[in-house]
């Protein structure tokens, strides 16, 4: 800003006009001392914190009461947390299942009309870049309106405390090792998903108080009032935001804030958490650790590329800093005799079988929802989760295909068109279509908006027992009666691969998280997993058509009803009639674990979006959460339904659905 006077905020940093009492980007009062001016294209860092002001509201907002009303939906139980010019509500959903959420609240009075211009643009674009993002390390939004002079944003209450009040009550604000690892591969799972989106996101205000974590150790990413879309081309960002100490030197408009603009942050945050040294006192200066063993060493060095003053000096991506935490943290709990934290660590190749049946936990389960729209006893054989984690479908005995929001039970479509029960259901990964597949030997796509059916594939001889959609959206794959695993083009129903190297009835069929390779299985009792081959120039599907390499086969004659890969593609779970579920290595063929803790035949697989989790259950009528990696138990449930059927974890791993033989459906919330 050339010729003018900038006010930096002594809590965030954010530049203000000269007159501002209160900072536009955080709301805490500014301190006013004597400007600096700036000349042609200089830009002043914000000067070091000295001391802690406590909020101050200039305005009457956070005097909403107990059981006030908004929208005449939901319903405020407590004021949380008060700032500047906002304030912070536990609110009670009165149409959704009487779920709790957090409702943020920006007033509007007491500011210019510039003020009120920048946050109200910054609180709406809060609301539009959470609105389009799920990950579990990210609250979800739900809605946003105005109403009596104030802006309010409704979105997940998250149960816990900021990483800064935790530190708070450290007396020398320093955490273990361990611990900062664990926190710091959390924070590059999330900052890796928002730097993938397209155009990325830049959060650009990462650090211990905006980072929420509940009493498990799970943390969540608040704020996004100042995050922001990258632009290429451009050459330095149009306003300077960030927080003192945190915020890279482009932040204040020397350059465009990057994917290394979060970079430095993060490397902010963990020296501050191995060293309880406060960045903000002395922003661009990292002493040494005072810690000096090997792998305090380790991070150190990774940690003073992190905060380089020149972007191009600092890691490259979040992903390269994931994966020297990864391997610091396997290296340390490995010397300690302790398990890998890596999600998917195989067991030694002798201990293929779990250990004998210890009491399980008490299941931490929250019933958000229990749907009864099928006939009643019409057993809820698939249950498929919408992309966005709001809709799930469901599908049974009855022969309906019923679309219903997964929260409320409210029905949004039913599909009819089967000839009797239908056994599996797909979404397209844009969610545009939905699949399913039934006794009568179809696989039907249908618009979920519409109910309307798109079209038929009419491929199979006999009944289809499982559909799967490829990842990345270009494929379908059928499983069925006649022994065939079919491979369809989404676009064309006529387009077709067969793959006949099962015996008998194949009853599962699913898709490896990098849509290259199929696992099948059914009566035989023997995995298959087979590999789309070298193209060599070929479309994807004609290579399937003239040529499929690499099948493997796995397991012992029992037969398999269900299958679930991990999310990296490394294993693959297979659940049998035995009343076991094997774990294999997906391209070696090696079998990791076998758990043997059901009472009869295990019909559904679910493997947790993130981590190691698996859900199973079957004709023992409990469901199972458990450890993929050592096949400890997390706990055991009878819902009550009768057999486990169907078992699906929403995409956020938040949720999970499970049909039963009594034809209902619950949806539980996992603590």
């Amino acid at each position: 800003m050339q010729g003018s006077f900038l006010l930096y905020c002594d809590i965030c940093g954010a530049a203000n006009r000269p007159q501002a009492r209160f900072c536009f980007a955080c709301g805490r009062p500014l301190q006013h001392g004597t400007p600096s001016a700036l000349g042609p294209g200089q830009v002043q860092a914000p000067p070091p914190r000295t001391t802690t002001t406590a909020p101050v509201s200039p305005t009457t907002t956070g005097l909403l009461p107990s059981n006030a009303s908004l929208r005449g939906r939901y319903q405020i139980t407590a004021q949380v947390g008060k700032g500047g010019f906002g304030a912070v509500y536990r609110a009670t959903d009165l149409m959704l299942a009487r779920r709790t959420l957090a409702i943020k609240e920006m007033s509007q009075q007491s500011l210019s009309s510039r003020e009120l211009q920048e946050a109200t643009a910054a609180f709406q674009q809060e609301a539009l870049l959470l609105a389009g993002l799920i990950h579990p390390n990210l609250p979800r939004i739900y809605d946003h309106f105005c109403e009596n002079g104030r802006w309010y944003l409704v979105m997940d209450f998250i149960e816990g405390e900021t990483l800064e009040e935790r530190l708070s009550h450290i007396p020398d604000g320093r955490l273990p090792l361990d611990e900062v690892l664990r926190l710091g591969l959390q924070l590059c799972e999330v900052l890796g998903y928002l730097h993938s989106r397209q155009p990325p996101i830049i959060f650009r205000d990462l650090k211990p108080a905006n980072i929420m974590l509940t009493r498990e150790g799970h943390l969540y990413l608040i704020d996004f009032g100042i995050a922001r879309l990258f632009k290429p081309g451009q050459s330095r960002d149009t306003t300077a935001l960030g927080s003192a100490g945190y915020a890279a030197p482009e932040q204040y408009g020397r350059a465009q804030s990057t994917p290394q603009t979060d970079i430095y942050a993060l490397g902010a945050t963990l020296h501050q958490l191995i060293t309880g040294q406060d960045p903000s006192l002395s922003p661009f200066t990292f002493a040494p650790f005072p810690q000096q063993d090997a792998d305090h060493r380790r991070l150190e060095a990774l940690v003073m590329r992190m905060v380089q003053t020149e972007a191009s000096h600092r890691p490259g991506s979040i992903q390269e800093i994931k994966a020297e935490l990864e391997s610091l943290l396997a290296r340390r709990l490995s010397s300690q005799g302790r398990p890998s934290a890596s999600p998917y660590r195989p067991a030694p190749a002798s201990a293929s079988t779990v250990a004998p049946v210890v009491a399980p936990p008490t299941a931490p389960l929250i019933t958000r929802c229990l749907y009864t729209g099928h006939r009643r006893n019409s057993s809820i054989y698939t249950l498929a989760w919408s992309p966005d984690g709001r809709l799930l479908a469901s599908s049974g005995a009855d022969g309906s295909v019923q679309i219903w929001e997964a929260l409320s039970g409210h029905l949004l479509q039913r599909c009819d068109g089967h000839r009797g029960p239908v056994y599996g259901l797909a979404w397209s990964p844009d969610g545009q279509r939905l699949a399913s597949a039934g006794r009568d030997g179809t696989v039907r796509l249908w618009n979920p908006s519409t109910g309307n059916e798109l079209t038929s594939y009419q491929g199979h001889t006999s009944c289809v027992y499982s559909v799967a959609w490829a990842p990345d959206g270009q494929l379908l794959a059928s499983a069925s009666d006649d022994a065939t695993v079919r491979v369809w083009t989404a676009t064309s129903p006529w387009e077709s691969s067969s793959y006949r190297g099962h015996r008998r009835s194949v009853k599962a069929v699913a898709w490896a998280p990098d849509s290259q390779r199929l696992a099948s299985g059914g009566s035989d009792g023997l995995l298959h997993i087979w590999a789309r081959p070298a193209n060599r120039g070929r479309s994807f599907l004609t290579s399937w058509l003239l040529s499929r390499k690499e099948v493997h086969c796995y397991g012992q004659q029992r037969r398999i009803n269900a299958i679930a890969w991990s999310r990296g593609g490394r294993y693959v779970a297979a659940g049998k009639t035995g009343g076991s579920v094997e774990i294999w290595e997906s391209q070696h063929g090696r079998q990791q674990i076998t758990y043997r803790r059901h009472k009869g035949a295990v019909y559904a697989l679910s493997w947790r979006p993130q981590g190691s989790l698996l859900a199973s259950g079957g004709r023992d009528g409990h469901v199972h959460c458990w450890q993929a990696i050592d096949g400890q138990q997390r706990f055991t449930y009878n819902s009550q339904q009768g057999i486990i059927y169907s078992l699906a974890w929403s995409p956020d791993g938040r949720y999970l659905a499970c049909g039963g033989q009594d034809g209902s459906v619950y949806v539980w919330e996992i603590n």
